[in-house]
Formats: C-alpha cells, sequence, structure tokens
C-alpha cells in the first residue's frame, strides 16, 4: 500500500433520503489521491511536521516550488 496521510476510515453510503444503510467502503488518504491544493495546506501545518518531507517530494512531481 502507498505511504498515507492519514489512516484509513470506513464510508457508509447513504439512501435516497438521506440515512445511513448497511453498504461501505474504505476511503484511503494517500498522497496521490489528495489535491494540490490541499497538499500546500497540510505541508504548512505543524501537525504534519513528520509527514512533511514526504508531502514535499509529491509536490515537487507535481511541479510545484516551495
Amino acid at each position: 500500500m502507498p505511504a498515507k496521510l492519514k489512516p484509513s476510515t470506513k464510508e457508509y453510503l447513504r439512501d435516497k433520503n438521506g440515512k445511513m444503510t448497511n453498504r461501505w467502503f474504505w476511503k484511503h488518504y494517500t498522497l496521490s489521491g489528495e489535491s494540490t491544493d490541499e497538499l500546500i495546506k497540510l505541508y504548512g501545518t505543524p501537525s504534519y511536521k513528520k509527514k512533511k518531507q514526504m508531502i514535499k517530494r509529491e509536490l515537487q512531481k507535481r511541479g510545484v516550488e516551495l
């Protein structure tokens, strides 16, 4: 599995009335799945200090200069 920003979570599907159903799927928070704007915001956040290098490398792949 690729490197993750946050732990995976279970996301429950809702029916047409907005009620939760028994159907669910895993939501994975990988670097490649996040938007560039979100990564730039997380790069400046002190709570993601340990993952800063990982985020920086992903932004460099996308051509964003910091």
